[in-house]
C-alpha cells in the first residue's frame, strides 16, 4: 500500500497507557499517512491532567467510559466495538491500537481478516506473542523515545526543530527520498506546516538551505549527505567526557555538547537509532542508565 493510501484509526487504550508516549506515536504514525479518527478509551475522570491536555494538543477524542462491574474493563468492550464499526463503515483501512493487553488479540484478528492493517504499539515486557503476531506489525514504546527522555511540548514546526525533522525523515528513508513523500510526512505530523513560516516559497528551496541537504533529480528527490567523520566525533567524545567530574556525564548533556559542537550532527546517520547505542558503539566509553562513563581500554572501536 502507497504511504498517502493509509486512512488510519487512532485507538488508544488509556488507562494503561502513559501520556509522554503520545507524541513520538504521532510522529510514528505520520510515516504511515493521515490520521481520520483519533480516539483514546478510559474512565475520563481518573486520568491525569497530562492526559487530558496531551489529547487535547493532538486533538485525540475521549471516548468515557466507567467501569459498571468489578473485575470487566467497559472501555476495552466500547474501543472493540468502535474498531468493527469502523471497519465495516470503510472509514479507514489502518488501525493503529496502542495497548499492551492482550485482550485485544480477538480483535486484531478480526481487522486483518476484513483486510485491515493493523498495527500495534505497546511495552515490550508486557505484551504477549499472540497479540504480537495478530497485528501486521508491531511497535515498542520503547524504541519510540530516545533515552534522553527528551519529551516536550513545543511545536514540530518551530523553525529551531525543522531542520532535525527533516534530516531524521531522510535518513530514516534511506537518506533519499521523493520530495513529494516529505512534504506529506511533514504535514501529517503538523497540520500547520507551511514552507512560507521559514521565508521560501517551496519545499525544495527549504532543504536546500540546510547543510547536507540538496534537491536531484530537477527537484523531485532529496538527499542528505553529510561531511562528519565517526573517528572526529568518538574523538571529541572521549575528550569531554574526560574533563568530567569523575569521567562521566549525562547522555542528555552530551548530546547537547555534540550538537554545538558538530553543526547538523546526527547519530541516525551513523545507522543508530538512538544515542545511547552510538555512544556505546565508542570503545573508550561505557553506557548505563542514561549515563555516559570512560573507561580504560586502548585504540578507538571503528563504526562498521
Amino acid at each position: 500500500m502507497e504511504q498517502n493510501n493509509y486512512r488510519i484509526a487512532l485507538l488508544i487504550d488509556s488507562e494503561n497507557i502513559s501520556a509522554k508516549y503520545i507524541k513520538p506515536i504521532m510522529h510514528e504514525i505520520a510515516k504511515y499517512g493521515r490520521i481520520v479518527i483519533a480516539r483514546f478509551y478510559g474512565d475520563i475522570s481518573n486520568l491525569p491532567k497530562e492526559w487530558h491536555q496531551t489529547a487535547l494538543n493532538y486533538a485525540i477524542k475521549p471516548m468515557h467510559q466507567y467501569n459498571v462491574a468489578s473485575g470487566k474493563n467497559a472501555a476495552d468492550m466500547a474501543m472493540a466495538i468502535d474498531a468493527l464499526e469502523m471497519m465495516y463503515q470503510e472509514k479507514v483501512n489502518t488501525f493503529f491500537l496502542i495497548t499492551s493487553d492482550s485482550d485485544f488479540t480477538p480483535l486484531a484478528m478480526k481487522l486483518r481478516e476484513g483486510g485491515m492493517t493493523v498495527v500495534g504499539v505497546g511495552n515490550e515486557k508486557k505484551v504477549t506473542e499472540a497479540f504480537k503476531s495478530a497485528c501486521n506489525e508491531f511497535k515498542y514504546f520503547e524504541y519510540l523515545e530516545d533515552e534522553d527522555g527528551n519529551t516536550s511540548t513545543t511545536s514540530d514546526s518551530d523553525e529551531d526543530d525543522i531542520e532535525k525533522i527533516i534530516k531524521d525523515i531522510i535518513i530514516d528513508n534511506g537518506n533519499k527520498m521523493p520530495l513529494s513523500n516529505l512534504g506529506n510526512m511533514l504535514r501529517n505530523r503538523s497540520s500547520d506546516f507551511d514552507v512560507r513560516k521559514y521565508g521560501v516559497k517551496n519545499l525544495s528551496s527549504l532543504v536546500n538551505t540546510f547543510s547536507g541537504l540538496r534537491t536531484i533529480q530537477n527537484d523531485m528527490v532529496v538527499e542528505f549527505k553529510s561531511g562528519l567523520n565517526f573517528d572526529e566525533i568518538a574523538k571529541k567524545v572521549i575528550e569531554i567526557v574526560s574533563e568530567q567530574k569523575a569521567n562521566k556525564m549525562l547522555l542528555s548533556q552530551l548530546k547537547q555538547e555534540l550538537e554545538e559542537i558538530f553543526l547538523g550532527f546526527n547519530y541516525k546517520e551513523f545507522g543508530f537509532s538512538q544515542f545511547g547505542k552510538f555512544i556505546a558503539s565508542i570503545k573508550e566509553v561505557s553506557v548505563s542508565n542514561n549515563w555516559v562513563k570512560l573507561v580504560k581500554t586502548n585504540g578507538s572501536k571503528k563504526h562498521k
